[in-house]
This record gives structure tokens, C-alpha cells and sequence, in this order.
């Protein structure tokens, strides 16, 4: 317990939690002090005047750490301590009544100390919104070095990128091209190659991210890269002469792989193997009205082609990287899908929020544990000797639900992960988790589908899956290699917000768990990659689940 509060205190904004209970204190010591002191002449007014210190006080901390064009966005990280104070100050009213004062005094004291509570769970917010362009962006890389809990992880150069971008920011600035500025803090954050880590915008219904997205165009075509290194044309408009499945070996004049790597794409990927995937589909986007396409057909005869843009964007290569993903908007679902297999998709490490907070203090996710014996229980009884587990577009949440799902398969306790806290550079391990030996199921021969957009606790999962002797982890590329835990803003001007991860968990070695480092190279690759050649591709995007097909023949022993 001591070390997951000295976890939460290093996660989140020390300072809000320390001023959070200390208006809370302040709320109570007031409070029964008007009940115990009798003096009715000069105390009443003194009494009074400390009711009005915390108001004063969160004036001063709102002009500190709230002032600038994100204040409306900014203020809500700080309602524990506001709302306590503003509490306090109405505490004379109350008094005029003692029963009011009693009643009133009594409900402000319960809603200051849950307020209180719920900082523990704050984030590290800073605000530069109100400083020049250059200034913050000064302050950004300042913050982010001291702050960004993978900083010595993936050896970032802070001083490199404060003078690169700084010299982009001032370009911006005496332009007065927003874009320029965008890009800078865009690249900024790229270069971290965290998933966790992202550019956002406040107040605006303009997004650099989106616009970047827009500005990339449909020629009727996508592009994949197979096992063997080709590229080849898939889900392509019929009335071109180029058809899914031809090879493309030019575009607009440039080998693929070269243009392939000279693609920057508007998101953010961890891996190298990842990014690769992302730049081939949106290269698929590049060029102007025109674009020039070098093939290879069905027949083996090469040529060249010339696409023009189709009216609309680029909705083409996203949805048919949501197709290659596996990205649906079904929830939660466990069934049967073949003699004897079971399915469990799990899209996230999430339940009710009680329970996930409850289960992340101590350790133990009961609540979840039992409602994943439950199903399971209902597949058994159907006849379930095999199961399927799909993970691949799993959006993360809670370790504790993670490991609580391994749990029903596992014969022996099982190191899962370490809470940590970074004290300067060093990273320091302050509670060990663990995969309880339930193993119920653990009789049953099991198959993970991961992919890249497995990311966080489901990357975790992932990870404490793969541990047991029963499982197996396939997919057609490794998860997203991200694992610490989100919690930093960084508010910039012109409508900008940084986000980061600012909670450690670390493996047993005492490095950042899963997250990769500098290499690129993922840390919780798959046991086996599914094949991707021309046919599967074909049938990827001739709408067949072929990574599922793939897991059935698996267990059926198949493959």
C-alpha cells in the first residue's frame, strides 16, 4: 500500500494533492474551532477573515498555474482545491443557524474530502498558454525533460530538439504561420515515438493532426507490404486498369521503398516494423492531381500508369487500415465460434470505475476476475477445450483487470510488473505485481491475437499472456509497445496541448515494461507472425477475418 501511494504521489501533481488535503484540514480545523470557541466579540471576525485565506489563496494559484487562453481547460485540474476553498469562504453564511452550520458544514467536509481523495488521481498540468510562442515552447521541452517518465529510457536529446525547434518556432512567429509552429511541437513529440505521447488542440474545432490527414489524397489505390518485401496494390477503385494484388515497384517516379521510407506520416508509431505498415498505407495518399504508378500485373508485364486524385480524401487508405487492423466497434464478446474453441475479445482492461480504482490500489481485481470465470464457465459447459483471445485493437486500461484474466490460467503465482517512481534519472521499483494462480482454465490450449493497435494495458496483457506454457501469441505484426501509465498536459498557445505518460510501470529488471527504447525494436514481439503473402492479403480485404481463420486452423492443428 505505501508503495502504490508513493507511485500515485510520483504519477500525479504533488503539489494538488498536498494543497487538496490541506484545504480539506483547514475546512475541518474551522470548522471546530466555531464550535469549541465561546469569545463573541473579537473572535467571530478573525474567524471570518481565515475563512477567506484559502479563497485568496486559490486567487493566487489560479493567477500562477491558471492564467493564459487554456484557463477555462485548465481550471477543472484544480476543482480540489478551488471548490474546498470557495466551501470555506461560504462557511460564515452557515453560521448564522446552528443547525444550518451543522448540516451545511457537515456535507462541505464529506464533498472537500472526496475531492481530496480524488487528487491522488491528478495529472501533471502545466500551463504556458499565456507566454510568447517561443517562451513556451522553452518551458515545454523544460517541463518534458523533468517530467516524461521515459526521457533517459529512449535517450532523447533535449538541447537538440529545444534549438531545432526553437529556430522553427521563431520562423513562425515573425511569419505568423500557425502551420510552422504546429509542426514544430509535432515534431517534438514524434521524435519520443510514444503512442502515449500526443499532440491535441483546446477550444477549436481545428486539429494540425487532421488537417495533416486531410492533405493526403485518394488515387483509388492502397498499398501493403507483404513478408517477402513486395508491395502490392489492394482495395482498388474497379475502373482502374491496376487491379488488388498487382506489384508496385515505382510511385511518381521513386522505387517504393524508398518512397515508402521518405513518407511522414501524422501519427504517432513506436516500432520501426509498425511505422513501416503505417507509411505504405499512407503512401498510397502522396502526390499531387496526378501520380505516376510503375506495376507489375497478373501476367508479369510492367507498367506505368498514371492515377488522378478522386474527388474526396483520404477515408480510402484509413478504412482499409481499419480492415487490415481488425478495427470494428463490436465491444466485449465471448462465444463459441467452432467445434470446441472458444472467443473471448477483450477491448479493453476496463469494468466499473470503483472496482478499477480499488483493484489498482491493492493489487487484486476481484470484481473482474469473477466476471471473466463466469464466461469462460458458460464456454466450458458448451463444449469449450480450446479459445481464441483477440486483443488486436485492445485500447488499454487497467493492469489489475489484465492480470486478473491471466490469473484463470495460470497454475503458479507469476511475476506480472513493478509500480515505480523516478527520483532524478533513476528508476526505482516500488511495488511488485502479480498473476495470482488461480488456473481454473489452465487445461485449455490457448491463442492471443495481438497486432498494432494493441497498446498499454493490453499490450501488458499481451506480455503475462505469453508467460504461460498453454499460449500462444500470434499476429500479423508485434502490439504497439507501449505500457506506462498517461497523466501529463502541457498547454501551449494557439489552442495546443501536449500530452505524455507520467506514471512508471517497470519489469523486473527495473526498465520501463514493454515500452521500447531507443532501438525502435519491439519488446513484446509475437511467438508466431502470421503469414501475410498476396492470397491472404486478397483475402484481408475481400472482407474474411483471415487472422482469425488463421487462429482456428492453429488450434485445429492446421498450420
Amino acid at each position: 500500500m505505501i508503495g502504490t501511494l508513493s507511485h500515485i504521489l510520483d504519477s500525479g501533481d504533488r503539489l494538488t494533492i498536498i494543497l487538496s488535503f490541506l484545504a480539506f484540514l483547514y475546512f475541518v480545523c474551522l470548522f471546530i474551532l466555531r464550535c469549541t470557541v465561546k469569545e463573541k466579540k473579537i473572535f467571530p471576525r478573525v474567524w471570518m477573515a481565515m475563512c477567506f485565506i484559502p479563497l485568496l489563496g486559490s486567487l493566487i494559484h489560479i493567477f500562477v498555474f491558471s492564467f493564459g487562453s487554456a484557463f477555462l481547460y485548465v481550471v477543472p485540474f484544480y476543482i480540489s482545491i478551488y471548490i474546498p476553498s470557495i466551501l470555506t469562504a461560504l462557511l460564515p453564511l452557515l453560521a448564522r443557524k446552528r443547525l444550518v452550520y451543522i448540516i451545511g458544514a457537515g456535507v462541505s467536509i464529506a464533498v472537500c474530502f472526496v475531492l481530496a481523495l480524488s487528487s491522488l488521481y491528478s495529472s501533471k498540468v502545466a500551463n504556458y498558454s499565456g507566454k510568447s510562442l517561443s517562451d513556451a515552447y522553452i518551458s515545454l521541452c523544460d517541463y518534458l525533460e523533468e517530467n516524461y517518465v521515459l526521457s533517459e529510457w529512449k535517450k532523447i536529446d533535449y538541447e537538440k530538439l529545444k534549438k531545432e525547434g526553437l529556430a522553427k518556432i521563431k520562423e513562425a512567429e515573425k511569419e505568423r504561420d500557425k502551420e510552422k509552429y504546429y509542426d514544430a511541437i509535432f515534431t517534438l513529440v514524434e521524435s519520443f515515438h510514444d503512442g502515449h505521447a500526443g499532440v491535441d488542440f483546446y477550444g477549436t474545432d481545428y486539429n494540425y493532426i487532421v488537417e495533416k490527414i486531410k492533405s493526403f489524397n485518394d488515387y483509388g489505390i492502397c498499398l501493403l507490404t507483404l513478408d517477402d518485401g513486395t508491395t502490392i496494390a489492394v482495395n482498388v477503385e474497379k475502373s482502374l486498369e491496376i487491379e488488388s494484388g498487382d506489384v508496385i515497384t515505382m510511385w511518381d517516379g521513386v522505387p517504393v521503398e524508398e518512397a515508402i521510407e521518405s513518407v511522414r506520416i501524422p501519427i504517432i508509431e513506436g516500432t520501426l516494423q509498425n511505422e513501416k505498415i503505417q507509411k505504405t498505407f499512407y503512401l498510397s495518399g502522396v502526390g499531387d492531381s496526378d501520380v505516376e504508378v510503375t506495376y507489375i500485373n497478373s501476367d508479369g508485364e510492367e507498367k506505368t500508369v498514371t492515377l488522378t486524385k478522386i474527388e474526396g480524401n483520404f477515408t480510402r487508405a484509413l478504412s482499409t487500415f481499419g480492415v487490415f487492423v481488425s478495427s470494428r466497434n463490436e465491444e466485449y464478446v465471448c462465444k463459441m465460434i467452432d467445434n470446441g474453441i472458444g472467443y473471448l475479445r477483450v477491448t479493453s482492461e476496463e469494468t466499473n470505475e470503483i472496482a478499477d480504482i480499488f483493484a489498482y490500489i491493492t493489487g487484486n481485481h476481484t470484481f473482474a476476475r469473477e466476471k471473466f470465470r463466469d464466461d469462460l464457465r458458460v464456454l466450458k459447459r458448451n463444449g469449450m477445450n480450446r479459445l481464441i483471445i483477440d486483443i488486436r485493437n485492445n485500447s488499454g486500461g487497467y493492469e489489475e483487470v489484465a492480470t486478473a484474466l491471466v490469473s484463470l490460467f495460470a497454475k503458479e503465482k507469476m511475476y506480472a510488473f513493478s509500480l515505480g517512481v523516478k527520483n532524478g534519472g533513476e528508476l526505482k521499483a516500488v511495488d511488485d505485481r502479480y498473476v495470482m494462480a488461480d488456473g481454473e482454465f489452465s487445461d485449455l490450449d490457448i491463442l492471443v491475437l495481438t497486432g498494432m493497435r494493441c497498446g498499454s494495458a493490453g499490450d501488458g496483457l499481451s506480455l503475462y499472456l505469453s508467460r504461460l506454457e498453454n499460449v500462444t501469441v500470434a499476429g500479423l505484426s508485434d502490439p504497439s509497445g507501449i505500457n506506462q501509465e498517461v497523466g501529463g498536459y502541457v498547454y501551449m498557445p494557439e489552442n495546443v496541448v501536449v500530452a505524455f505518460p507520467t506514471g512508471l510501470i517497470l519489469d523486473s529488471e527495473g526498465n520501463p515494461n514493454i515500452d521500447i527504447d531507443d532501438t525502435r525494436e519491439s519488446r513484446n514481439p509475437v511467438d508466431i507472425k502470421i503469414p501475410l503473402d498476396k492470397e491472404a492479403a486478397l483475402k484481408i480485404f475481400d472482407g474474411i477475418d483471415y487472422a482469425l481463420d488463421w487462429a482456428v486452423d492453429y488450434l485445429n492443428g492446421n498450420n
